[in-house]
């Protein structure tokens, strides 16, 4: 494990910032599908039409674009302190202490606030309310 242990208040002060990086992040992962698909269709289009290769470098350049700042998204998330679990969903985990026990700080978009953990070794199926003192100090 690598990366800063948050308290539930200093992980809920950033949502502000996170959730609009999280809707971003939704959003341009359906672009880089879009993307890719296009890019496909275009492969198989210059498979029976070569001079439609201009078009397929169009795509690809495309592709690498909302690639570029797609990834770019995962970037601000991870220098926050956050992990991206669910590019489709934006699920955030962040590390946290529940109990002397290292875990994921749960937050999936449209929360108003981290109220979930996991263990490191779970997912998003398994986690569980947040102890009441765990968010006490929120």
């Amino acid at each position: 494990m690598k990366g800063k242990i948050f308290t539930v208040h200093e992980a809920n002060r950033m949502l502000p910032l996170v959730a609009r990086i999280a809707d971003d992040i939704v959003g341009t992962y359906h672009e880089v599908n879009e993307a890719l698909k296009a890019y496909e269709d275009e492969k198989a289009r210059v498979a029976r039409e070569p001079q439609r290769d201009v078009e397929l470098r169009r795509r690809d350049g495309e592709v690498g674009e909302v690639l570029e700042r797609f990834q770019g998204l995962i970037q601000e998330i991870e220098s926050l302190g956050g992990t991206v679990k669910d590019y489709e969903q934006g699920f955030i985990d962040f590390y946290g202490d529940v109990g002397g026990e290292i875990v994921y700080l749960c937050w999936s978009r449209g929360e108003k606030a981290i109220s979930h953990w996991h263990r490191l070794e779970e997912g998003y199926a398994k986690r569980r309310d947040l102890p009441p003192i765990a968010t006490a100090a929120a």
